[in-house]
């Protein structure tokens, strides 16, 4: 099945509102084998709305559409759907009453215009909407079906998956395809060398395999396509790959599908009963903030000291003047020293510091932007590593924090298999 999205609305066109809805009944249509071939953005305009309706409904089997339900005179989604599908509006008893209703829980009168949200296109199944005026619909005629949902994506969420999804499953069938997918998470490798990794990998018959890049981490995307009756199949497939993949790229794989790094890190540190302590220059508290964005991270999280000047460096760390001098805030020597002294002051079991040249400015020849130096303390020492990154400053800090977690993952798994 094919499907096109159109959404309407001027704010869309204008940049004044971000069209989140279309990345969401992508994604929901994808997960079910139906190919989104278009989306399509249209201003409150009925001449150019009616094209795009007549040009969706012509070249796809499934059209969505979003916005253009309201009350106002320029909301004419549902009157131009039943134009190009040559349907007549019909009044929907129950919507109006339940409309009047919505009025009399707030105790206001309900304006005239209003009337409108409750026609629908003559044989359309409504979508109620227990959250705004706007019901939705789903019209099937010829082969074809529009499914016409509220713009605001928080009615238009719960719309669709408690009223539409239902009917959507319907119609497709249990012997539609469907992409059964699965996505591997990679950090500290690029898109060209997991690629000349993976090799042949990258064109199994059975698997179709995409690498999606990331702003701090890269994702391998798996997709294998199945029936309701192959569907075990299919996971075998994805499976396998799964297993080959990770054995090709080891401890680069840090998570799958909904997995976060922070996550995982949290888990671990909370199964190992680990503390730890952040001690941060170039990241400015965004490490601090990645380690507490998880619920119940004060189990594993104790604090943190932001560095950014020398004197915070000195002063509240402990860092030597002397390496200060010698070295250079951005150095391996400074980045131990800042990591031993949040250990320290903090009293926890584990200390991550940061320490970089995020740009755009303050680079040079021996010390170029995006030099970054990550230093660890454990019960076992204290070691630091060197990373250089590259691209615009905020680029920079998020990749040094991903790096900083990632270090904290290693350590732990490195002391799972020594044990």
């Amino acid at each position: 099945m094919k499907a096109e999205i159109v959404a309407t609305g001027t704010e869309l066109l204008l940049g004044e509102t971000l069209n989140t809805s279309a990345h969401y009944l992508t994604g929901k249509l994808s997960s079910v084998g139906i190919e989104v071939d278009y989306h399509t953005t249209v201003g409150d305009n009925p001449e150019r709305l009616e094209q795009v309706l007549r040009q969706a409904i012509g070249r796809t089997d499934l059209v969505v559409t979003t916005g253009g339900l309201g009350p106002t005179v320029d909301d004419l989604t549902k009157e131009l759907v039943a134009k190009v599908l040559d349907l007549k509006l019909e009044l929907d008893p129950l919507s109006l009453e339940q409309l009047k209703q919505f009025f009399a829980r707030r105790k206001a009168p309900m304006p005239k215009n209003n009337e409108k949200q409750v026609y629908f296109p003559k044989g359309a199944k409504i979508l109620p909407n227990p959250i705004g005026t706007a019901p939705g619909a789903i019209i099937e005629k010829n082969g074809k079906t529009v499914i016409i949902l509220p713009g605001p994506p928080f009615e238009m969420r719960p719309m669709f998956d408690t009223y539409a999804w239902p009917e959507l499953q319907r119609i497709i069938g249990p012997h539609t395809e469907r992409m059964n997918e699965r996505v591997l998470k990679v950090f500290g490798m690029g898109e060209s060398a997991i690629e000349e990794v993976l090799g042949e990998l990258m064109n199994l018959p059975d698997i179709t395999m995409a690498l999606l890049a990331k702003r701090a981490e890269m994702h391998i995307r798996l997709v294998a396509r199945s029936t309701e009756t192959t569907s075990r199949e299919a996971g075998d497939s994805l499976d396998r790959a799964e297993k080959e993949i990770r054995r090709r790229l080891g401890d680069k794989v840090f998570g799958r599908d909904q997995e976060t790094m922070i996550g995982i890190i949290g888990q671990r540190l909370i199964d190992k009963q680990l503390t730890i302590a952040t001690a941060e220059s170039c990241t400015g508290g965004l490490l601090g903030a990645a380690l507490t964005q998880e619920p119940g991270s004060s189990v594993f999280y104790l604090g943190g000291v932001v560095s950014y000047s020398n004197s915070v460096k000195q002063g509240v760390l402990g860092v030597s003047e002397e390496n200060l001098q010698k070295f250079g805030a951005v150095s391996e020597e400074v980045a131990k020293e800042m990591a031993e002294g949040a250990r320290s002051k903090v009293g926890s079991d584990l200390a991550i510091s940061t320490t970089g040249i995020a740009g755009p400015d303050g680079g040079s020849e021996q010390k170029p932007v995006g030099l970054v130096y990550i230093g660890l303390a454990t019960p076992e020492g204290v070691h630091a590593k060197k990373f250089q990154f590259y691209g615009e400053r905020e680029s920079v800090r998020q990749l040094t924090v991903q790096a900083a977690l990632n270090e904290v993952r290693q350590y732990i798994s490195n002391s799972e298999r020594r044990l």
